[in-house]
């Protein structure tokens, strides 16, 4: 029998390439170690960011509504007895040029109270949760109907009302009510020589949620991409309506606070000037009864 003789050196370069190997394995080991400590550093990291920037933005919330309440009750205070006085200012007034004085100060007081109430009715929105129940919509469409029937009778507006009998909402009525009534009021001042105002709703289902897509498509003036961009900002007027007392630039703005506590979408659509403009929003059906708390 032979036996083969293995030297010492031959077993050192045998040897060799097996410890080259666990070295490497360990090396990849303390690298995936550390890459994780890494990677959870950093995801700690961006979480107490998270954190942070939410409480600045809660914050920042917070110090706006209180600013708005100061401001409204600094603004109301003097308003009141103005409101109250000028009316009557202008009876005992037979100069005809201060009479028309006399009205135009009554208009601009009742515009800066319309300003004050809907900056306050803003800031509440931001500190108020909403109490969803189930509401027909075509219920709510012919209160809407009988509410602005001399309105649309005036300025010749056509009302078409194409929703069905049987879709619901889940919703806060006077909140949504709210969002029908700023913007009829934009679809009328765009419609100052008459025209058609249509509601259209239907079924939709947004993140495997249901929900209801409502329509108030006008035949009014219509906007630019530019405009569309910027009609739910606050305080912004489009350029036919920066002068006009009965617009204080935050309608939409509520609508859009009010429809996004729904857990809803809002936007706006129109071909141009002259071609009219659609509002879409989305409203919870009454299969959604996941509470909405801000």
């Amino acid at each position: 029998m032979e036996f083969e003789i293995i030297s010492e050196e031959d077993s050192k370069i045998t040897e060799e390439p097996t410890k080259d190997k666990d070295v490497q394995i360990e090396e990849l080991k303390q690298k995936l170690y550390e890459s994780e400590q890494n990677l959870n550093n950093l995801k700690r990291s961006l979480e107490q960011r998270v954190i942070e920037r939410t409480v600045e933005v809660k914050r920042l919330l917070l110090h706006k509504t209180k600013f708005i309440d100061h401001l409204s009750h600094d603004l109301g205070t003097p308003l009141t007895p103005m409101i109250a006085l000028l009316p009557i200012i202008k009876q005992n007034l037979d100069d005809p040029k201060l009479r028309e004085m006399a009205d135009t100060c009554i208009r601009n007081a009742e515009y800066i109270k319309q300003v004050v109430r809907n900056a306050q009715e803003l800031a509440d929105l931001g500190t108020t949760d909403l109490f969803l129940k189930k509401e027909n919509l075509v219920d709510l469409i012919k209160e809407l109907i009988q509410k602005y029937d001399v309105v649309f009778k005036s300025c010749n507006i056509q009302f078409q009302n194409n929703i069905d009998a049987d879709i619901f909402v889940k919703t806060e009525k006077n909140r949504l009510i709210e969002v029908f009534d700023h913007t009829i009021s934009n679809a009328v001042n765009s419609m100052l020589e008459g025209g058609t105002l249509s509601f259209d709703a239907h079924n939709i289902t947004k993140k495997d949620e249901p929900f209801v897509e409502i329509l108030i498509k006008d035949t009014g003036a219509g906007l630019e991409r530019d405009q569309l961009n910027h009609i739910f900002d606050e305080f912004y007027k489009t350029d036919n309506s920066r002068h006009k007392l009965d617009s204080t630039g935050l309608g939409l703005s509520i609508c859009k606070t009010i429809v996004e506590k729904h857990g809803g979408k809002i936007w706006a659509a129109s071909d141009g000037k002259g071609a009219g403009t659609i509002i879409h929003f989305t409203i919870p059906s009454p299969e959604f009864i996941a509470s909405r708390s801000f």
